[in-house]
């Protein structure tokens, strides 16, 4: 009845004032809010903002009915912002507004914060930066120094997030689950991630979410939260599309190009893209390892570089159907294929009691491809009334297929450079393949007008094929197989889980309480030598969260989350890699998962500012170290369960607008760990603070300008001891082509201080390293947009094969 009424009511509105500004040649917007349950949204606060430059013009509330209003506007083009407290954001447009005419835009259906890795529907222009209380969303396209980059470029750049030896790393400290269209991308390596994040450019993003505490219907999988990646997917009826062309030059050069077309209809939605990146990047390493052995002191100091020429393919094509208006069914098909050449060298300083003794050379070139193929088939169903159930099912399947040969060459020297034994001659070649299979359904059911239930299931099958043949020569042409360096293992794995959630709205309060239930099986195997490994376990994941409105400028938030972050395909694999003639490389088949327990309480005030408090306690935390022997100078990298880790947080996030062209977002996260290892109960504690300076300039209504800034106190993690860390990068953005276009101008790193050093004394190590890659470059980013804008919002289709990719093996970036 009350929505009867609203739609009465609104409709005398729209034949009042479409009459009366008829003779004032004014304009009149109105429309009506309703919840997600579809109820009228009363007291949401409506803002109109002008278009292009998102000027606040006006702002309103919404009445009982959910029905709001604007008169006397000026004709032209405008947007709307919505917002509710309990409600994300919600924006759309743009609106046409003509003089002494009434533009009636319907009903508007508002989301719940705790909608997670979900739906999407933004259309009109917002800031780069938007904090809310479950998540922080990067809206990519708002971001000058976002242009032309990678992924792993911008989440550099993204508040509370830590990129350290290509881990990346979120709340806690810890490594976050990767996802993409709410899919996690599977168990890869650090390196690997990174190498899958460098070939989604910039110009495939939407948005980036950043979730500290993801619900149960998550996989369990990433100690620091759940970091989104959501694809562009236009919203509007007809043809849309953009091109992005970009370059840049500096430490050697890059360049990309990319297009996304859509193409939707009332029934189909056709979607793609597909981008190209040109990379040649340089990367110095220098490791000194002092060695006491026998009162003598051995060191031995590596100075090695290495530069990589990547050609990578990025696709990305779907399509949806409307079998109803509340049924759909979808396909999707995304993967990319990476060719990789990586030439090394590096000087390997031998000394004895501060004395020279001898100088080995090694020169060596790697060929590496890498293609990751994955297709989804998904249906998405909403039933009775007021659509209080629904039905998702997900079908996945993934293929990781990696070649990869490597010809290094060994020269022994004396100190006057005299060659004191033959060269040695060594190849490596080690293909990789990996399929995943996962089956998903997920139901939900709405209980009351202010509660839900959901539940659902999911099956995931892994099977991974490993081959590893080393060979040596005395020349370049003769090779023999190295027994001790030549194995194949192979690893299967399935995950079976079950969850529940349920989430309740009651006055100003809304509680989330979800379990999940996840039952590991796993078998590898390695033939030289014989070595089998099988486990079996099984872990419940509860989630609490708990928001509450204290009043009409603060939001609380209460959380606990358990999670579990299990090892990689390859870093379960016991192959032993050749590096050096003095290091080597080996997985553990032993290694345990790591396991979380998060506790956190935050406070959003007035929807901008957000202070967060947070405990994670790491149990069997793995991290990678040395084995060193000190009679043989060998040492041997590896991956081992070095004990838990206490992390205390304390995170700022505040938003300035200094004057009204001078934005400026800065996150501050300060925190102390303490470690305890398992070995020789040794502790280990350290304070870190992290600071993030984001500032934006409107110089005039098309040009405008960004810098970002960071910097990372000496910190501990792991066994590592790092230095201070800090970088700038500056951009202008100038709007051409009636707005449909754009030239971006950006110089990252500034003063090409972005660099690693760190010292370990873990053990009976002595190890002092710095590393750098290619960093400071000049890019110059062109975009232009094309096609039918005639806004309707659509739901955002998502796939279900998430956890499995992020552990995939295989790399071309391993130089």
């Amino acid at each position: 009845m009350k929505f009867f009424f609203g739609c009465l009511l609104l409709a005398l509105l729209l034949g009042t004032y479409s009459y009366s500004y008829a003779q004032t040649g004014m304009s009149l917007i109105t429309g009506k809010i309703l919840t997600e349950k579809h109820i009228p949204a009363e007291d949401a606060t409506v803002t109109l903002l002008s278009f292009p430059d998102s000027a606040i013009v006006k702002t309103t509330t919404s009445g009982q009915t959910g029905v709001f209003k604007f008169d006397n506007i000026v004709p032209g083009i405008y947007l709307l912002a919505i917002h509710k407290i309990g409600y994300s954001k919600y924006y759309t447009g743009q609106y046409h507004l003509l003089a002494g005419k009434t533009t009636a835009i319907g009903e508007l259906t508002l989301s719940p914060v705790n909608q997670q890795l979900g739906e999407v529907s933004i259309t009109a222009k917002k800031d780069y930066i938007q904090v809310q209380p479950d998540k922080t969303v990067l809206n990519v396209d708002r971001s000058i120094l976002s242009a032309g980059n990678s992924v792993l470029d911008i989440l550099t750049t993204a508040p509370g997030v830590r990129v350290r030896d290509n881990s990346i790393l979120f709340k806690g400290g810890q490594k976050a689950l990767i996802a993409i269209n709410g899919k996690p991308v599977g168990n890869l390596t650090d390196d690997q991630l990174a190498d899958l994040l460098k070939s989604y450019q910039s110009n495939m993003i939407s948005q980036i979410e950043l979730i500290a505490n993801p619900s149960a219907k998550y996989d369990a999988t990433g100690g620091g939260g759940v970091i989104n990646i959501i694809l562009k997917k236009s919203k509007d009826l007809g043809f849309r599309a953009s091109i992005v062309e970009s370059a840049a030059y500096g430490q050697d050069y890059k360049f990309s190009s990319g297009i996304n077309l859509n193409y939707r209809t009332d029934k189909f939605n056709f979607f793609g893209n597909y981008s190209f990146a040109d990379n040649k990047l340089p990367r110095l390493l220098d490791i000194d390892r002092n060695i006491y052995d026998d009162n003598q002191l051995t060191n031995i100091g590596v100075d090695y570089n290495s530069t990589s020429y990547t050609k990578t393919n990025n696709y990305n094509a779907g399509v949806d159907y409307s079998i109803t208006p509340k049924q759909t069914i979808g396909a999707l098909f995304y993967g990319y294929h990476n060719q990789a050449g990586i030439d090394k060298s590096s000087s390997t300083y031998i000394r004895n009691n501060g004395s020279l003794d001898s100088i080995l050379t090694t020169q060596s070139h790697v060929d590496r491809a890498i293609t990751n193929l994955n297709y989804n088939l998904n249906y998405k169903g909403t039933f009775g009334k007021n659509n209080g159930t629904s039905l998702t099912a997900d079908f996945d399947y993934s293929t990781y297929d990696r070649s990869s040969f490597e010809l290094i060459n060994n020269y022994f020297y004396l100190t006057n450079g005299t060659p004191y034994r033959a060269p040695l001659f060594y190849t490596d070649n080690s293909p990789s393949s990996i399929n995943i299979r996962s089956e998903r359904i997920d139901f939900s059911q709405q209980l009351s007008k202010s509660s839900n239930l959901s539940a659902g299931l999911k099956n995931n099958q892994v099977n991974s094929d490993n081959t590893i043949a080393f060979n040596q020569g005395s020349d370049t042409t003769n090779f023999l197989s190295i027994p001790s360096l030549t194995d194949h293992f192979i690893y299967k794995e399935r995950i079976n889980a079950a969850y529940a959630a349920y989430n309740d709205k009651f006055g100003k309060s809304d509680l989330t309480l979800g379990l999940r239930a996840e039952q590991t099986s796993s078998y590898g195997k390695s033939y030289h030598p014989d070595k089998t490994v099988a486990r079996s376990y099984f872990d419940l994941f509860p989630n609490i969260q708990w928001i509450q409105a204290v009043d009409t400028n603060n939001m609380l938030s209460i959380g606990y989350d358990r999670r579990i972050t299990r090892p990689n395909y390859q870093d379960l694999n016991p192959f032993v890699g050749f590096i050096g003639q003095y290091s080597y490389s080996t997985g553990n088949p032993f290694l345990k998962p790591e396991y979380y327990n998060v506790y956190s309480i935050s406070d959003l005030y007035k929807d901008k500012y957000k202070v967060e408090l947070r405990l994670t306690v790491t149990q069997d935390m793995f991290a990678p170290v040395y084995e060193q022997n000190d009679s043989t100078k060998i040492y041997v990298t590896t991956l081992n369960n070095i004990g838990t880790r206490y992390e205390y947080e304390a995170e700022f996030t505040i938003p300035v607008d200094v004057t009204k062209w001078w934005n400026v977002n800065i996150d501050l996260d300060a925190g102390y760990a303490k470690y305890i290892y398992n070995q020789d109960s040794a502790r280990k504690s350290t304070y870190e603070l992290n600071l993030q300076l984001n500032q934006s300039f409107t110089i005039n209504k098309g040009l405008k300008a960004e810098i970002y800034g960071f910097y990372s106190s000496p910190t501990y993690y792991g066994i590592k001891q790092y230095k201070a860390q800090y970088a700038v990068r500056a951009g202008l953005s100038q709007s051409v082509l009636h707005n449909n276009g754009s030239i971006r101008l950006m110089v990252t790193d500034i003063f090409n201080s972005d660099e690693y050093q760190y010292t370990s004394n873990y053990s009976n190590l002595d190890l002092t390293g710095k590393e750098k890659v290619g960093s400071r470059f000049a890019m110059l980013t062109f975009t232009y947009r094309f096609g039918k804008s005639s806004v309707k919002g659509p739901s955002r289709r998502t796939g279900g094969n998430v956890d499995d990719q992020k552990r995939l093996s295989g790399s071309s970036n391993e130089n």
